[in-house]
């Protein structure tokens, strides 16, 4: 059995600002897959970065990751094509008055390619932006959500929503929980408290998910 991960900046980013790279090389061996990383997501954490002093040190990190063979960067010239069609999709099924709606950039688009063209028998993307998550996991709710942020009417292309149903997203948050359970993260405190810390730093550094979503994640400990 093959297995993969797919991670997008905004997780790899999440986990870098709460100082939790280090759980990725562990977590892969107990996972015993590839963790993967397309080119545009690649640009966004490493190639770019390293041109701006402000990011320079998180880059080097995630570069080392590379260098280990921790993450696999992966490409063809498939992935490309894929990807500008998932971007030409996404970006053209909310529309207002003021016309198309931008929704996806060229990072999740490149994730949700790469997650095509893997062949695996398990494979997630890893992400933690929320409109891409609410895009493949409830499009209707995401349709309520521009109209309130735009303050304005959204019409949709109900039709584009099928081309975004068969992917299996998680979160850095996860991530995080799945290396406490497995004694990687090892913190003084009550189970609870750990806990408590892990996600909420998760959500306080851009991961997507809700104070109640936290209290139910919890509870499964």
């Amino acid at each position: 059995m093959t297995k993969a991960l797919i991670f997008d900046s905004s997780a790899i980013i999440t986990l870098a600002l709460n100082d939790l790279l280090y759980i990725l090389e562990p977590l892969k061996k107990k996972f015993k897959g590839e963790f993967y990383i397309a080119p545009s997501v690649k640009q966004e954490i490493i190639d770019k970065p390293l041109t701006e002093k402000r990011f320079m040190l998180e880059a080097l990190f995630i570069k080392k990751l590379l260098e280990k063979n921790v993450l696999t960067h992966y490409y063809n010239n498939a992935i490309q094509k894929e990807e500008e069609r998932i971007l030409e999709t996404a970006n053209t099924t909310f529309h207002s008055d003021r016309g198309a709606v931008k929704i996806l950039h060229s990072g999740e688009a490149s994730c949700l390619a790469l997650f095509k063209e893997i062949d695996a028998d398990k494979k997630a993307v890893v992400i933690d932006e929320r409109t891409t998550r609410m895009l493949c996991e409830a499009p209707w709710n995401l349709k309520r959500l521009l109209e309130t942020k735009l303050h304005a009417r959204i019409d949709s292309k109900v039709d584009n929503y099928a081309s975004f149903q068969d992917f299996n997203l998680i979160r850095s948050s996860e991530l995080a929980l799945m290396a406490f359970k497995l004694g990687i993260i090892d913190l003084p405190g009550k189970k609870e408290e750990v806990l408590e810390a892990l996600l909420y730093a998760s959500r306080f550094k851009g991961c997507a998910i809700s104070s109640k979503e936290i209290e139910e994640a919890k509870n499964m400990f």
